[in-house]
């Protein structure tokens, strides 16, 4: 559960942004390590419905 950190609401998570001028995309972050290797990850929104804050997130694995 996250909080929003302006007004301290919960927040509704796993949302996701769209680009409206590319509806297939979906928005990827690429961390490339000093091995060259990259690890990808979908990138997700958290919304509060009280204040209209959004926030950027990343499921991450520990491994």
């Amino acid at each position: 559960m996250r909080k929003c950190p302006r007004c301290h609401s919960e927040m509704k998570e796993d949302c996701y942004i769209k680009d409206t001028a590319q509806p297939i995309s979906d928005f990827t972050l690429i961390e490339k390590n000093e091995n060259l290797k990259k690890s990808e990850y979908p990138l997700k929104a958290a919304l509060c419905k009280k204040c209209g804050y959004v926030e950027l997130y990343v499921d991450v694995k520990e491994d």
